[in-house]
């Protein structure tokens, strides 16, 4: 076991967003004894260069969302027990596929579980078949939509852990259509977080701070090993994207372990989300500015929209960048048709060595090139058309280095990071939901989910 965690942190070194706690099991001497059979273990196992992705769809695989069940616009994190999770997508493909789910366990930095199997972690089936399928109605673009709940009577999950989702055509069961991310947890310690303007005097007006801290006990669970067994990650709307990982404890105090650092746990406020209402053909709604009828589907031209980098901040509810598939007449999931959004943001003049995307959950909370919009030098303004099903959406502009286009290796989400603040601007006082998440390395070889906390950030 042992080994395979050192294993997992040394090669943390080759990527630097990993852990810097690795810096401690370094300084171990007795990690340089295994350092011969490690490299020798290194030249023959078939590891993962990169981690998983934050998401991934096929080119024909749309409208794809996991969330707990009866709750469509929440994130994809459920209780070990008693948590149940609803999947649902559509595949525009011409043909009729059968399709199958499968599950991957993975450390906390998204990396295949050195020592566990699927069987390790999944009593009953490690795969299914996706057999509730059911035909568009009555719409001029023709799919298949799938949906499934899990755990069910055919399977549930024996570890707590980050889960990819996978997606396959049995015929060819290494080419995933579909990978998602989501999180099992226990809560077996208790963690207490606090949202505030961040203490740094540069960012406290446009930066909001996490402050928690982790309590334990000996009648649920000890933390031992306070600096290199548990591993936190913060999250700003569940954005895997800008996560915060690998904090060090400002300090242990008898069963609380606390963190509070000045900068490192701060994120960009960002703005309220803007919003569109897709849900109607016949009449324009909020967000609209007409609708026109195409050959093969409706046109609906948004409304331009206008820079916020210095509008004052208007509070206002939404649902943090996630949507909701629903229409005015037929069943929302089968009998909700697909549209060319267009959406316009006007500006003075483009941003140089800079790229402007629609940003959310309809973009897989990813940078995709189909998201990334172009400049009309005649109209002044940057434009794009998505291809989206019937339904309400949050969405927002941000803005990424040129070179960082399509990219979304480590180099790409840090030094080419998104940023809110070029386009929306930036406010302390933004209705944002954080999360914190405890990892511990247990010593069955595998990174539990000890703790998992999700708190809305107040509106000053």
């Amino acid at each position: 076991m042992l080994l395979n965690r050192q294993f997992t942190l040394l090669r943390a070194q080759k990527d630097p967003n990993r852990t810097p706690n690795t810096t401690r099991v370094l300084s171990d001497p007795s990690f340089f004894v295994l350092l011969l059979v490690i490299a020798f273990l290194s030249t023959v196992a078939q590891g993962q260069d990169t981690p998983y992705p934050i998401a991934y769809a096929a080119e024909n695989i749309h409208s794809v969302t996991l969330h707990p069940r009866g709750l469509p616009a929440e994130l994809p994190f459920i209780a070990l027990d008693d948590g149940i999770l609803k999947f649902r997508f559509d595949d525009l493909s011409e043909r009729f596929r059968t399709l199958e789910m499968r599950w991957q366990h993975c450390t906390f930095d998204w990396y295949d579980s050195p020592d566990l199997t699927t069987s390790d972690c999944i009593q009953g089936f490690t795969s299914l078949s996706l057999d509730q399928a059911e035909s568009s109605f009555n719409t001029r673009v023709g799919y298949t939509h799938f949906a499934a709940q899990f755990p069910n009577d055919l399977m549930r999950f024996e570890k707590s852990g980050n889960y990819i989702l996978k997606v396959v055509d049995p015929s060819e069961p290494d080419t995933p259509l579909i990978l998602r991310r989501f999180v099992v947890y226990e809560n077996i310690v208790d963690i207490e977080m606090t949202v505030q303007e961040a203490k740094s005097i540069p960012l406290k007006r446009s930066h909001q701070e996490l402050d928690f801290a982790i309590t334990h006990s000996p009648d649920r669970f000890v933390i031992q090993d306070a600096y290199d067994a548990l591993q936190t990650t913060l999250l700003q709307n569940g954005r895997w994207d800008a996560a915060i990982s690998s904090l060090e404890p400002l300090f242990v105090k008898g069963e609380e372990v606390v963190f509070s650092q000045q900068g490192e746990n701060a994120f960009e406020g960002g703005n309220s989300w803007r919003f569109v209402d897709l849900k109607s053909l016949q009449f324009v709604s909020q967000g609209l500015d007409r609708i026109e009828a195409g050959r093969n589907h409706f046109h609906m031209h948004l409304e331009p929209d206008e820079l916020r980098t210095y509008a004052y901040h208007q509070a206002r509810r939404d649902l943090n960048g996630a949507y909701i598939i629903s229409n005015e007449r037929q069943d929302d999931h089968t009998g909700g048709d697909y549209v060319m959004a267009h959406f316009y943001l006007a500006c003075f003049d483009p941003y140089p060595d800079r790229d402007v995307y629609v940003f959310g959950q309809c973009s897989d909370w990813m940078f995709p090139l189909t998201h990334r919009m172009t400049w009309d030098d005649t109209k002044r303004r940057y434009e794009i058309a998505l291809f989206l099903k019937q339904g309400y959406y949050n969405y927002t502009y941000v803005t990424r280095p040129s070179w960082a286009a399509d990219r979304y290796d480590t180099e790409a989400l840090t030094k080419g990071a998104a940023v809110t603040s070029t386009v929306e601007g930036s406010h302390a006082a933004t209705d944002n939901t954080y999360q914190v998440i405890a990892y511990y390395w247990d010593d069955s070889g595998y990174d539990r989910v000890v703790g998992f906390h999700s708190s809305r950030a107040a509106v000053y």
